[in-house]
């Protein structure tokens, strides 16, 4: 899980115009595999990163088996949708929920092909 969440922080960071998306304050994200809980601070003064247990309280929290997690954030699905199939658990607000499905469909894995001229 830590591999997708820095590709996805990577790209996050790559993309200069999503700062404008991001809150004065750091937003933190949980994501839960059943094996392991990661934690993601989000936000324009904040080096988006993984944070630990101990700095502060996730605001919002996606719980999922391995498999569901691994295609969020490679943004193969989207959250609303695991979310209404009852595939992944989510504890926030909704507001939180369209921003990291937001931030999530922005970073996402971009499979592109050559352009022959």
């Amino acid at each position: 899980m830590e591999k997708e969440i820095l590709r996805m922080l990577d790209e996050c960071k790559m993309r200069y115009h999503l700062k404008a998306l991001m809150p004065e304050k750091p937003f933190i994200v949980a994501f839960d595999n059943g094996c392991e809980i990661m934690r993601v601070a989000l936000g324009r003064r904040v080096e988006l990163a993984i944070v630990s247990e101990e700095d502060q309280e996730a605001d919002f929290i996606i719980k999922g088996s391995p498999l569901c997690i691994q295609e969020l954030l490679s943004g193969k699905e989207k959250l609303s949708v695991l979310s209404r199939r009852q595939e992944v658990n989510v504890t926030g607000t909704y507001r939180g929920l369209l921003f990291i499905e937001s931030i999530l469909t922005l970073c996402r894995v971009h499979n592109s092909e050559p352009v022959v001229i």
